[in-house]
C-alpha cells in the first residue's frame, strides 16, 4: 500500500490526537503537528508519540528575524524524533540559510512554506504582492532551493510547478479535500486528483476529511478513491 498522507493532528486535545493517530497508523506516512496541539503539548509532549514510530512534522511556520530564528532552532533540533519543521520562505533567503546554518549537525529537515492554500490571488493584493499565485510561489521555491531546504509546502495545484524547478525537493500538499468540499481551503485537490500530479517525493497532509467521523472507515475511503 502506497503511504503518502500525512495525518494532520489539528486538535486541543492530546487524547483525541493520540485516539485518531492510533486509528489510522497503519495507512499514514506520518503526522504533522500543527500550532493547536503543540500550544497544548508543547516539544515535551511530543514524546507521547514516540510508540507509533512515525515521523514528526512539527508545522509551527516559523517566520522572524535571523537571529531568532537560529536560535530556535538550536532548541528545535534537540528533539530528535522532530523530522521536518515548517518555516516561511516569505522570511528572506538570510533567514533561510540562519535556519539551515544552525540545523547543522542534526537530521532537522525543513519545509518551507509558499503560499498557505487559504490565500488566493486577493489575500495577495491585501498584502502588496500584485504577482500571480503561481508566480509568487515560483519565487519562494526558488528560495526554498536556494537555500537548501529538504522541501516546500504547497498546494497540490502546484506540484508541477515545483517540479520544474526542483526534481528531488520533497512538497507536503495541505488543503487536499472531499471530491465536493474545500471547508476554509481555497486551492484545493481531492485525493484522487492529488495522486494523478504527484510522485514519490510528494505527500499529502489531511485532517479534517480524516478525523470527522471515523477515522479508520474515513481513511480506507479516501485511499480508495484511487482505485
Amino acid at each position: 500500500m502506497k503511504k503518502n498522507i500525512y495525518l494532520a493532528l489539528d486538535f486541543s486535545s492530546l487524547e483525541k490526537a493520540l485516539y485518531v493517530t492510533k486509528k489510522t497508523q497503519n495507512y499514514i506516512a506520518g503526522i504533522k503537528i500543527g500550532l493547536e496541539l503543540y500550544s497544548v503539548i508543547g516539544l515535551k509532549g511530543l514524546k507521547y508519540f514516540n510508540s507509533f514510530n512515525l515521523p514528526i512534522f512539527l508545522d509551527t511556520k516559523i517566520f522572524d528575524i535571523p537571529n531568532q530564528v537560529a536560535k530556535t532552532i538550536n532548541v528545535i533540533k534537540k528533539y530528535k524524533n522532530i523530522k521536518y519543521f515548517t518555516i516561511h520562505s516569505m522570511g528572506s533567503l538570510e533567514m533561510l540559510k540562519a535556519a539551515k546554518k544552525a540545523a547543522r549537525g542534526s537530521n532537522l529537515k525543513f519545509l518551507a512554506v509558499s503560499i498557505l492554500t487559504s490565500w488566493n490571488q486577493k489575500d495577495l493584493k491585501q498584502i502588496g504582492i500584485n504577482r500571480s499565485v503561481k508566480n509568487q510561489v515560483k519565487i519562494l521555491t526558488k528560495l526554498a532551493v536556494k537555500s537548501n531546504m529538504s522541501g516546500v509546502i504547497s498546494s497540490a495545484q502546484d506540484i508541477k510547478l515545483v517540479r520544474s524547478i526542483s526534481k528531488k525537493i520533497d512538497i507536503f500538499c495541505p488543503g487536499i479535500r472531499g471530491e465536493n468540499k474545500k471547508h476554509d481551503q481555497k486551492r484545493t485537490l481531492s485525493y484522487r486528483e492529488f495522486n494523478k500530479v504527484s510522485d514519490s517525493n510528494s505527500y499529502a497532509v489531511i485532517g479534517r476529511p480524516i478525523y470527522n467521523g471515523d477515522p479508520l472507515k474515513n481513511i480506507k475511503k479516501i485511499i480508495n478513491s484511487i482505485k
